[in-house]
């Protein structure tokens, strides 16, 4: 079996990948003990001993807020840890597949679904840092694959990490009867995690290149939260439940949809995401 090394093996993406794929890979799945990928000492003596064979690299420092607040925290990790990993993996021609972030395009103001050739101005120090990270990972690593991910949700059945997602917010409000509130004025991506787990290890053979890696969608995401609202039919009013939001984003409309049509056609059909409203009412009726 292929040897592959996730990092961030604990977290969101990485326990679920790690229980759907053990079976049919030896993962590697390092604790930060063990791994420091802030340490080039650390990343070089690792790949010395474990010799992976593909680097599936998960961890980051994600939480936009805490990144604004810590830039040098969010460089360190979300940079040049990257860095390191990609150094090492490059000069031992390991395959490397980032998870970058949908967060690079966060300052687009154009219509329409996103592809991978626009040109971004990331307003936020995530999305800024993302970006940097993907310059430096092809100026060593060519055949790199960087996978811009959307939000993405799961619920808390599984036993597995959650973090504050579309999905868990919206658990929590019902539980608390507090209505919630979306902004009309946001456009984006949510994906179910089940199907970027899923997809993951189709991504291992792609040629390099960065890819747009989740659900596409046209809605805004007030509209999206009404749709999701709807299929949980909780006997409720829509619109004394969820909020439009109308205030956030003064400025210019935030547009982080994402095209998947080059993932898609370069998996050769083997990357499908269903669109964000079709991958919820799935979600949903198998919760049922």
């Amino acid at each position: 079996m292929q040897t592959i090394l996730v990092t961030g093996a604990s977290g969101f993406v990485g326990s679920r990948f790690v229980r759907r794929w053990a079976g049919e890979y030896t993962i590697l799945a390092p604790t930060h003990a063990e791994l420091d990928i802030t340490d080039s000492a650390s990343v070089e003596s690792y790949f010395a001993f474990h010799h992976p064979q593909v680097v599936l690299h998960l961890a980051a420092l994600s939480n936009t807020s805490y990144c604004e607040q810590n830039p040098d925290d969010s460089y360190r990790v979300n940079v040049l840890g990257t860095q390191n990993l990609a150094r090492s993996a490059s000069a031992r021609g390991i395959k490397f597949v980032f998870f970058s972030s949908d967060q690079i395009y966060n300052g687009n103001c154009e219509n329409g679904l996103l592809s991978e050739d626009a040109p971004v101005a990331p307003e936020n120090v995530y999305g800024r840092h993302k970006l940097l990270a993907e310059e430096l990972l092809f100026e060593l690593a060519p055949d790199a694959v960087a996978l811009r991910a959307t939000w993405m949700y799961d619920d808390d059945s599984q036993g597995l990490p959650v973090h504050p997602n579309f999905v868990m917010n919206f658990k929590r409000a019902l539980q608390e009867g507090t209505p919630i509130a979306f902004p009309v004025r946001e456009y984006r991506g949510i994906t179910w995690v089940k199907e970027v787990v899923e997809f993951l290890p189709r991504t291992f053979s792609l040629p390099g290149g960065v890819y747009n890696f989740g659900a596409q969608n046209r809605l805004n995401t007030y509209e999206t939260a009404c749709c999701y609202f709807e299929m949980l039919g909780c006997g409720l009013r829509c619109d004394d439940f969820v909020i439009a939001d109308a205030d956030r984003y003064p400025t210019h409309e935030r547009n982080i949809s994402i095209s998947n049509e080059k993932i898609f056609s370069a998996s050769n059909g083997a990357v499908f995401f269903n669109d964000t409203f079709d991958g919820l009412r799935i979600f949903v009726e198998c919760r049922r």
